[in-house]
């Protein structure tokens, strides 16, 4: 978590001096961001150091603008360390960064002795640069490395090192700038490199490696040990896909597991017959521990320092995601096997090769905010994928495409303008075909073999659907969520969520489209009037170790703007933070919302004196949900590893009430019901869309299966903490504070 940097950041970008409004040159703004320094002292001084690192990434500018502010910082640090009485290896973490940079940039040397040399800047990234000094573990290797980076390129006159590896070899200092990874791995060419590292001592390598795309059904993973083109250990034996199923994954013999830490890292974990396996890969310094247990007893371990830091993105592999962007792929030529003309980011549905042209055809489909869209790629031997049509992806519901069966064949159409394209592949053999339309009037035909189809399922209306699950052998206490003294929200309350959430979804808070006036809010633009929700006393109250430390109020503007996010994945070192120019003023044209977090209308709350707090989703006895989850947890057999981030995020909190019915249609016999309370989702991600609702297959407490049309809004992570809270002046509501998880 990156909560407490958020909170200097969140606390001084709002009076940047880049704004116009201050004309400012770059070099001003540096030596404004170094003016405090001079006489502080303890907290204070380290406190000011993690601004400077801050503002010295955000900053642009050559290295000529920061040569006096340099001076002014070598000189601070030095009396700070006389001050304080402290050694150079006693220095803290913050202050050593800005410390290296600064020696970098004046060529001074420190009273310390210290000089910069590439050495030395790389041992001080390598360190980790982490401190817990105000909270949990942070690191500053980003910004350490941000600013170096910059500042190479300006000395160098470079962008990049792409000209040097393999070439004339960068240092290692230079590839560290760079995320230049080319170490030895056992990965091959087209492959996903998730981790590697070397083994001096018995000469060979060590890597996890896997399919270059997530695909559930057809990704896998791989352990190796050796030396290229020699493995001594590959484990699972093949690449067949050993992760098809939720059951696959999560459990047997063999299943890879991973457990995320919750701050810096992560562990990868396998069962080979009698022998356990552990990565354990550290975040902060890339350092980890591989060690194989038999039993009780440790018959292997090493210590080493990761090469392909990359465990990160083995999630799609192992959990059914989809995020090829996020691949390390290793580079080279790729054996297609059944060859796909489909990028990366793509699924083929249809595929065919024309070996007379040396060509591959191919219909893919993508993600996209109606859902799933389609387009034409074909690619020869030897050159990247080109496609052909669509420029942009078509919604395979647009009145443009067709699918159908005809004579035994089963065909896609694309209509474009007056030209049409009908792609056929025939259900009895692999004989396929393109043929071109053109006013009307057919103009080729283009024969090939089909790799692999999907026509088939489009023709019958099934793409996309998920096979009925089996329901995991156990049962389980009901928990009902929310406390029992929660009473219903305000009506002024509830409309304003509505609208909120009525502007969000109509993408009226998206970046660019926050100022156009509107009719629903009286000519007002939504995100002004979203301002003009946030209370004069709006104050951040997601303390995860102290990012609402700040007196300064200007933090919970950020606090308003991205707070509300939840998990979205969106940092609080955010686009819209970093344009934020004055408290309660932002670029309005650079700023998106996302009221996404906010409950659903209806959600009980609490209250006092000073106004209302809206409830997430909470059990009513805490301690009994947990009793529940180990109770399950016990049922499944889990070991020393339990997979309790699938156990936990299995559960959701159902608000209202909802039928259970026994197939995913609403004429189906009624099994259960689910309200209010915690149910299982075995596949909370695996939805079918049918006759206007979207399904999930779910597991009632006394173990029936059956299927839910459960609202997403009516459907709540269960957390120990996160609430938004208001209160009314007269019959208008003002939001006063955000808090988001909890300790």
């Amino acid at each position: 978590m990156k909560f407490f940097k958020a909170a200097i950041l969140g606390a001084t970008i709002l009076a940047s001096p880049l704004s116009p409004a201050f004309a400012q040159t770059i070099e001003d703004a540096i030596e404004t961001s170094v003016s405090d320094l001079t006489g502080l002292s303890g907290e204070d001084f380290i406190f000011e150091a993690e601004y400077i690192l801050y503002k010295w990434d955000e900053l642009e500018g050559s290295m000529s603008d920061y040569f006096d502010a340099a001076d002014i910082v070598v000189d601070e640090i030095d009396r700070f360390m006389e001050d304080a009485g402290i050694s150079q290896d006693e220095l803290h973490v913050p202050v050593n960064a800005l410390q290296m940079i600064a020696l970098k940039i004046s060529g001074k040397t420190a009273v310390s002795g210290l000089d910069f040399s590439q050495e030395a800047a790389l041992a001080l990234y390598e360190s980790g640069l982490v401190t817990s000094r105000s909270g949990p573990p942070v690191s500053y290797r980003g910004e350490y490395q941000s600013i170096l980076k910059r500042l190479y390129m300006d000395e160098w006159g470079v962008t990049s090192l792409d000209g040097l590896v393999g070439e004339e070899a960068p240092s290692a200092y230079a590839k560290m700038l760079f995320d230049v990874y080319d170490e030895p791995t056992l990965c091959e060419a087209g492959e996903a490199v998730f981790w590697s590292c070397a083994d001096p001592a018995r000469q060979r390598y060590l890597s996890v490696c896997g399919s270059p795309t997530s695909n559930r059904e057809t990704s896998w993973v791989q352990y190796r040990v050796g030396v290229p083109g020699d493995l001594e250990l590959a484990y699972p034996e093949g690449k067949e896909p050993n992760f098809a199923s939720e059951e696959a994954m999560m459990a047997g013999d063999g299943s890879f597991s991973r457990e995320i830490w919750r701050y810096g890292g992560s562990t990868l974990n396998f069962t080979n017959g009698a022998y356990e396996y552990a990565i354990e890969d550290e975040t902060f310094t890339d350092n980890a521990i591989v060690t194989a247990r038999r039993g009780d007893e440790t018959v292997f371990d090493l210590t080493c320092k990761t090469t392909h830091p990359f465990m990160d993105t083995i999630g799609g592999h192992l959990w059914g995601g989809k995020n090829d962007d996020a691949l390390h792929i290793v580079p080279g030529a790729v054996d297609p096997g059944a060859p796909t003309a489909c990028p990366a980011v793509t699924e083929p549905i249809w595929s065919c090769r024309d070996e007379d042209e040396r060509e591959t055809l191919s219909l893919c489909v993508s993600d996209s905010e109606g859902g799933l869209a389609v387009q034409y790629f074909t690619q020869y031997d030897g050159e990247g994928s080109v496609v052909r049509t669509p420029e942009e992806p078509v919604l395979l519901t647009d009145e443009t495409v067709s699918a159908y069966q005809s004579e035994g064949a089963d065909v896609l159409g694309l209509t474009i303008g007056n030209e049409e394209f009908y792609f056929m592949a025939d259900r009895e053999t692999t004989d396929g075909n393109l043929t071109y339309w053109r006013g009307g009037t057919p103009r080729f035909t283009q024969s090939c073999t089909v790799q692999m189809s999907e026509l088939d399922a489009l023709a019958n209306g099934t793409y996309g659907e998920t096979e009925s699950m089996d329901a995991p052998a156990f049962t389980y206490d009901p928990q009902p969520i929310l406390y029992e003294d929660l009473s219903p929200s305000p009506d002024a309350f509830d409309a304003t969520i509505t609208l909120l959430k009525g502007l969000e979804s109509a993408g009226h808070f998206e970046a660019g489209a926050g100022m156009a006036p509107l009719d629903v809010l009286g000519g007002q633009a939504a995100i002004p009037f979203a301002m003009s929700l946030m209370d004069e006393e709006f104050r951040c109250q997601a303390d995860h170790g102290g990012i609402c430390i700040t007196t300064d109020e200007t933090y919970s503007v950020g606090a308003f703007f991205i707070g509300f996010r939840g998990d979205t994945g969106v940092d609080w070192f955010s686009t819209e933070s970093r344009d934020m120019i004055a408290a309660g003023g932002v670029d309005p044209n650079d700023v998106s919302l996302s009221f996404e977090a906010l409950s659903p209308p209806g959600t009980p709350i609490t209250g006092d004196e000073t106004g209302f707090c809206q409830a997430r989703a909470y059990f009513e006895d805490w301690e009994a949900g947990t009793n529940m989850y180990q109770s399950i947890a016990d049922q499944l057999n889990f070991e020393e590893t339990p997979q309790y981030e699938w156990l936990w995020s299995s559960f959701r909190g159902v608000v209202s009430r909802y039928n259970v019915r026994a197939e995913p249609s609403a004429s189906a016999d009624i099994v259960g019901h689910a309200e209010n309370e915690a149910i299982h989702f075995p596949e909370i991600d695996a939805v079918i869309e049918a006759e206007g609702y979207s399904w999930r297959g779910v597991v009632l407490p006394d173990g029936t299966s059956g299927y839910i049309a459960v609202s997403d809004t009516d459907l709540l992570k269960i957390d120990e903490g996160g609430q938004v809270c208001a209160r009314m002046e007269g019959s208008d509501v003002k939001l006063t504070s955000i808090a988001i998880g909890g300790e």
